[in-house]
């Protein structure tokens, strides 16, 4: 018998073992109550291949795969067919003028007139469980589950009786499905196969057997309407057993004899189409009938042998994968010991431990590339992987700092492709409704969203201003399709998607930007206005300033590239940038303020609010940074630490969650501010993350929360290297920063694979103290411009 384990080493290439980076535990995870340690999130570890989530769970005799699928949605049409995504049945722009006048002449107003509802808005949910279960298999030994985080294979292997077994599963992009593989040293016992939701209600539910198959399904509502259908399908690869159904509707494998190993295949889909979400189709976003293409697809993966499909798997996530590579010293070999005994031997206060930071950077890159895909849908607040019906926020898209820190690693570590996803959603879910709230809500051109996306356009505001007035959420969203540009180079996608979004977000910007009537200082502000829940609704919020200067400024440096021809929009953006107030004043404590209104009205005070939305852009934007030449300007640098220093460690009565601690730690680095920034990361693991490496919201109290996983490579990449871009028109060389923050723990470590703005390439080493000696580049600008790189003393390393 040719071990899996054999195979994984020959199709990743025989990873040394320190490359060969891993969880482990030696247990089974668990399905405990939300508020204990052996909760699903907390000890089990996700895979995925964007469209499907799994997490194994469960001893070997009994185990469970939790099934996701990314569509799979209550909510929108299929639970109301005159969903209308929040917006209104008449205009309500009307109430505009009236509501601005008033915030200009008080400083602060009511918006109400504009607030809507949240009204069958939905919520991501999990499909169910694969149920695996293997009799005389209760008692075990030597129990090992490992996530090899190179081939993003689940691996679990033990002992019992006189045999050895290791299963395996991933989920394979290229063939659609999910694989689990069971091998044995000895004749395999019978293995039962079947789907199960308790959660559901029975009468939504069918599980139907056959001789080679057992299928699940399922309706999120009886209706009317006919709520969203979803389909899941598992089958038997070979023809060498003999099967039978159960009466509960299970499949019953019994192995040919001698026969040593089993294959089963997983496929699941909805009917959910996004590509219906549009008025042609009446926003219906319903698609085919998922029961024949999953069937179809799991017939081809069918007519593959396993190695053939574990080699697919393997050669895909290494492509991805394999494009960056940090590596860090693990002065405590860590690497020896079961991971939850890695987290409890963390301690914030102490000196860190390299091996295990660099072993979630790692992890974060396998959840994006198990979670985002160009045929899914993005990552959301969990990722992919939900065990509820209605889980917490919805598992849905919030926009005022969460799916944006999703992607925060996506482009330096060679991830560009995982946000394919990102940019249909935008194009396909938010445009078309997007465009009737621009004109029902503020009689706008282009195209406007607000907090909180479901996946069926819910583009309107919902009921609270202070967190559903949030306008700029697809201003800052277009941080990432210019990156996407200026990262990659890729001047058919900047014409063909990338441009639309962001020209449609100058257009609304344009229309609705006012006269600062309360100043009258001759500059343009927005109103209404509400720094992302806090605060008044006001004008003149800095958050909104800093992001729109961005968009202008990438609509400019855009205009050439595409060959815009409109020369009114151009000259509008072009007018309104000059005029434009740049969100950067000052508080009479010394902070960068968050409104624009004077401190005698007693909003910007020293806070420790989780959002640093004020500090948009200083990181991860860049307006303050750089287009305002705040990163060599000592009064900005010294506002923006102060501003740090009053936001605490993320800790404050408010909230205790992962994302704003990483956010602060990336703000620090980008002070250079070494201490600091290693500081908050080691306390935002510590505090936050779970012993199998997810991170939770409330300390390390569910929910699961996604966004700090992701963030935390954010943080990590902003100690390693500052690459801002320069504003339209400059072309001095620009000067890029490697190793700004990298802490003496992390001493003579290394990057390969950092991408660079320009589609610039480069690789470096530092010393014990953490400062790059040597840097090589790679590049495909073919002249377009200059970049100089320095180490944190000004040692010039490189230029292109």
């Amino acid at each position: 018998m040719r071990s899996t384990l054999i195979i994984i080493a020959v199709a990743s290439g025989c990873l040394s073992l320190s490359d060969a980076k891993s969880l482990w535990s030696s247990s089974p995870a668990g399905y405990g109550p939300d508020d204990s340690d052996n909760y699903l999130l907390k000890t089990g570890y996700p895979i995925g291949n964007g469209k499907l989530g799994i997490i194994s769970f469960g001893a070997p005799s009994s185990e469970k795969l939790s099934l996701n699928v990314d569509s799979l949605w209550s909510g929108g049409p299929f639970e109301n067919t005159t969903y209308s995504g929040g917006n209104p049945g008449d205009p309500k722009y009307p109430a505009l003028p009236e509501i601005r006048a008033n915030i200009f002449q008080n400083g602060t107003g009511d918006l109400a007139p504009l607030l809507g509802s949240g009204n069958n808005y939905g919520s991501n949910r999990v499909l169910g469980n694969v149920t695996i279960s293997i009799p005389g298999l209760e008692t075990y030994s030597d129990y090992k589950r490992s996530l090899d985080l190179k081939t993003g294979v689940h691996t679990t292997q033990f002992t019992s009786g006189e045999a050895n077994f290791t299963t395996s599963l991933f989920c394979s992009y290229p063939d659609q499905v999910c694989v689990y593989h069971i091998e044995s040293t000895r004749d395999l016992p019978t293995v039962t196969v079947g789907f199960e939701n308790i959660l559901t209600t029975e009468d939504l539910v069918t599980t139907t057997c056959n001789e080679s198959s057992v299928r699940m399904t399922g309706y999120t509502q009886a209706g009317p309407p006919q709520g969203m259908k979803y389909s899941a399908i598992a089958r038997t690869l070979g023809d060498s057993t003999i099967t039978g159904c159960s009466n509960s509707g299970r499949l019953a494998i019994q192995s040919a004899q001698a026969q040593k190993t089993q294959t089963i295949i997983i496929a699941a889909g909805t009917d959910y189409d996004q590509k219906k979400g549009n008025k042609q189709a009446n926003y219906s976003f319903r698609g085919q009938d998922p029961d024949s293409i999953i069937s179809a697809i799991a017939s081809k993966a069918l007519s593959k042998t396993y190695t053939t499909l574990l080699a697919g798997h393997i050669t895909d996530y290494r492509a991805l994968e394999g494009a960056f590579h940090l590596e860090l010293p693990d002065p405590s070999n860590s690497s020896e010991l079961e991971t939850a005994v890695v987290f409890s031997n963390y301690n914030w206060t102490g000196p860190g431990d390299p091996f295990l930071e660099s072993l979630l950077f790692d992890y974060s890159r396998h959840l994006l590339i198990s979670s985002s895909r160009d045929n899914s849908l993005p990552a959301n607040l969990q990722g992919r992987w939900t065990e509820r019906l209605d889980s917490a926020w919805g598992a849905d898209y919030h926009a005022n700092i969460n799916l944006q820190m999703n992607y925060w690693g996506a482009e330096q570590t060679g991830l560009g492709a995982t946000e394919e996803a990102l940019w249909n959603y935008m194009q396909d879910t938010w445009v078309p409704r997007g465009t009737e709230t621009a004109k029902l809500l503020y009689g706008a051109e282009g195209w406007v969203v607000h907090n909180e996306m479901n996946i069926f356009g819910h583009t309107a505001m919902k009921e609270s201003a202070q967190w559903a007035d949030y306008p700029a959420a697809a201003a800052w969203m277009m941080q990432h399709v210019w990156d996407r540009f200026d990262y990659a180079q890729d001047v058919t996608w900047l014409q063909e998607q990338g441009y639309p979004l962001l020209k449609g977000i100058a257009q609304f910007w344009v229309s609705q930007l006012q006269d600062d009537k309360f100043f009258d200082d001759g500059t343009l502000v927005v109103n209404p206005c509400n720094s992302p829940e806090t605060g008044p609704t006001t004008f003149g919020c800095a958050h909104y300033q800093q992001l729109i200067h961005q968009v202008f400024d990438n609509v400019l440096s855009s205009a050439s590239l595409v060959g815009e021809k409109d020369a009114k929009f151009f000259d509008s953006v072009t007018s309104s940038l000059a005029r434009l107030d740049s969100g950067i004043h000052f508080t009479t404590w010394g902070g960068i303020k968050e409104w624009k209104l004077p401190d005698s009205y007693g909003y910007d005070v020293e806070s420790t609010h989780r959002h640093l939305s004020h500090l948009v852009g200083w990181y991860p934007g860049y307006s303050i940074s750089s287009y305002a030449g705040g990163y060599t300007n000592a009064s900005i640098q010294a506002a923006v630490k102060q501003t740090l220093i009053s936001r605490g460690l993320g800790n404050g009565e408010d909230a205790n969650a992962g994302w704003e601690k990483v956010w602060r730690a990336a703000c620090w680095a980008r002070l250079n501010d070494t201490d600091m920034a290693y500081e908050e990361l080691r306390y935002a693991i510590d505090v936050n993350f779970a012993n199998n490496g997810l991170s939770m919201y409330t300390a390390l109290s569910q929910p699961f929360q996604i966004d700090a996983n992701f963030g935390l490579t954010g943080a990590m990449l902003s100690m390693l290297v500052v690459d801002l871009p320069l504003p339209h028109g400059v072309t001095k060389a620009r000067t890029v920063v490697l190793g700004p923050a990298i802490p003496a723990a992390w001493g003579n470590g290394s990057v390969a694979g950092l991408r660079i703005r320009g589609g610039v390439s480069v690789d470096f080493e530092w010393d014990a103290n953490g400062i790059v000696t040597k840097a090589s580049t790679t590049s495909s600008m073919k002249g377009k411009g200059r970049v100089v790189f320095v180490n944190a003393r000004g040692d010039t390393l490189a230029k292109i």
